[in-house]
């Protein structure tokens, strides 16, 4: 995966992310520090993914 790739993914997660921080059946979002955190965790698995895939 390619650094455009991996933006155009990484869009995606944020937007499935936002939608989930203003989930209207808990009436509780998740603050900007926590989209931030679920973020870089994703973009850190498709890396990690993307490395193993490489290395095999």
């Amino acid at each position: 995966m390619n650094q455009v790739e991996l933006s155009k993914v990484m869009r995606e997660i944020e937007s499935i992310i936002n939608q989930l921080a203003e989930c209207q059946y808990c009436k509780q979002g998740i603050n900007h520090e926590s989209k931030k955190l679920l973020s870089d965790l994703f973009k850190l698995k498709i890396e990690q993914a993307c490395q193993i895939k490489k290395a095999s």
